[in-house]
């Protein structure tokens, strides 16, 4: 049996953040020991930081991103095409494309990917919020720039052909 060399509080630490993607057990603890090392300079900003997130952090209600605003930043630009919306599976990836620049339009996060195998269907994705946006008078286009685009493709084209507007394939996965 392992001892314990730090209080529970430190303990907690690491197991937090060893629940963050790409950090296990021992990277975790790592980080944790140099966060603690650094405590002025890194510790107790990150700690203020993330309490601030925890407090002002919002989805935003028209497309699904992350923001301290609601509508958010993308949403509210004037300059953002709003012919053109952008479906992303997530938030992750909106901010892929705007790290890459690859689009002026605006978007929509369906929230997950379509995987029955991991339980989640349809019915998990916000696809009723895009149908509705889909339908609205300014919007021409709708590309689906995701990973694999497979059924739910044809689940949105099915949906948003009422809807007169043009689905793009906006991946060169498939």
């Amino acid at each position: 049996m392992a001892k314990r060399v730090t209080g529970p509080e430190i303990e907690k630490l690491i197991q937090l953040l060893a629940k963050v993607p790409g950090l296990g057990p021992r990277s975790a603890r790592r980080a944790a020991l140099h966060l603690i090392k650094k405590k002025d300079q890194l510790l107790g900003p990150l700690g203020h930081a993330m309490g601030e997130a925890y407090d002002k952090v919002k989805i935003c209600s028209c497309c699904g991103n992350v923001d301290t605003i609601d509508p958010c930043t993308v949403c509210t630009d004037p300059r953002r095409d709003p012919a053109i919306i952008v479906v992303v599976a997530d938030v992750a990836d909106l901010w892929a494309l705007e790290r890459a620049n690859a689009t002026n339009g605006r978007y929509h996060v369906l929230g997950a990917t379509l995987s029955p195998l991991d339980g989640v269907g349809p019915q998990d994705l916000t696809i009723d919020q895009l149908v509705a946006r889909a339908h609205a008078p300014e919007v021409s286009e709708i590309i689906l720039a995701l990973f694999y685009v497979g059924i739910i493709g044809f689940v949105l084209d099915r949906l948003i052909a009422g809807a007169g507007k043009v689905v793009t394939r906006g991946t060169a996965a498939n």
